[in-house]
């Protein structure tokens, strides 16, 4: 095969990766744990290409091999690819510099060993990774989930590998400005959740937003600019943000397994306010995003019944 490769910075633990998608399932990831691989689609402009990746190498000493199928792909195609491949593995995050600042609480140093080489795996493109956190408002994980799997089934287009196994890319804005209210939901969208998703799909295709602009534009500008269109607040925002952009210092107060994850690791007696989780992530800047990340794997592994001591 004509693999390329890609140098991570270590340390890069690709089983807690895969541990992480256990209970945040991905329709549009396929794994193979025994060969430390997945498939996953990312689009080149509109043109879905399904992308090989395996993993190789050690937590100290990690490389990506990645290859598309059955496509061959420009120069700088291929340069986009890798530069998309690199941004949504996190592949130049240095960890080092964040668990020295861990590591002075005694709260989070264990974090730092039980989850070495987590970081943050970020949705293939930003308008997806609206659509799903739009979805995942104020429901669980599971539904999120299927909903985001039937929006891709109606909408979305079918990419085969070379053995035939199909997996479809997530619909492109034009896909979804073009579906009514009821095509959602009659796949149990609320009507609220339909409207906003199919609005926003829209907002891109009228040139209302610009996607692309958000990459040169300060954490609060994209707040502001986002926040103003309906059904999408400064949480729905800071995800993006987090899982979308990969921004390193988002603080999502408000989110609730970041609160149940809090109290479990300091040992509080009732639940914190937004004013109470934002206080104290005071003291975890300019790595908030990545602090977060590794209280929710502590809510993930107490999930997944990891042996894990607090």
């Amino acid at each position: 095969m004509n693999y390329s490769i890609i140098s991570l910075t270590p340390p890069y633990s690709f089983d807690r990766l895969l541990r992480r998608l256990e209970t945040h399932p991905d329709t549009q990831i396929r794994v193979n744990k025994e060969k430390n691989s997945l498939e996953r689609v990312f689009r080149i402009g509109l043109r879905p290409v399904l992308v090989h990746m395996q993993f190789v190498g050690s937590l100290e000493e990690p490389t990506l091999r990645y290859e598309t199928q059955a496509i061959i792909l420009s120069t700088t195609d291929r340069q986009l690819l890798e530069k998309m491949i690199r941004r949504t593995f996190s592949a130049d995050l240095d960890l080092s510099v964040i668990y020295e600042q861990m590591r002075e609480e005694k709260e989070l140093a264990i974090l730092t060993e039980r989850f070495r080489g987590l970081r943050l795996m970020l949705d293939a493109d930003l308008f997806q990774c609206m659509v799903k956190t739009i979805i995942g408002q104020q429901i669980n994980l599971t539904f999120a989930a299927n909903l985001t799997e039937r929006l891709v089934t109606l909408a979305g287009d079918p990419v085969e590998n070379p053995n035939g196994e199909g997996i479809i890319a997530f619909p492109t804005p034009d896909a979804v400005a073009r579906l009514t209210v009821e095509d959602l939901r009659t796949l149990q969208f609320s009507q609220r959740k339909a409207e906003y998703i199919i609005d926003f799909a829209r907002a891109i295709v009228n040139e209302t937003v610009d996607l692309e602009r958000l990459w040169t534009m300060k954490d609060e500008e994209i707040i502001t600019y986002l926040t103003s269109l309906r059904g999408i607040g400064r949480w729905t925002v800071e995800c993006l943000l987090m899982f979308g952009m990969g921004r390193p210092d988002l603080l999502p107060a408000a989110d609730i397994g970041l609160r149940n994850g809090i109290v479990h690791l300091y040992g509080m007696k009732s639940k914190p306010n937004e004013n109470d989780i934002r206080k104290l992530g005071e003291k975890w800047a300019p790595w908030r995003s990545i602090y977060c990340l590794y209280v929710w794997e502590a809510v993930g592994a107490i999930k997944r019944k990891e042996v894990f001591d607090l």
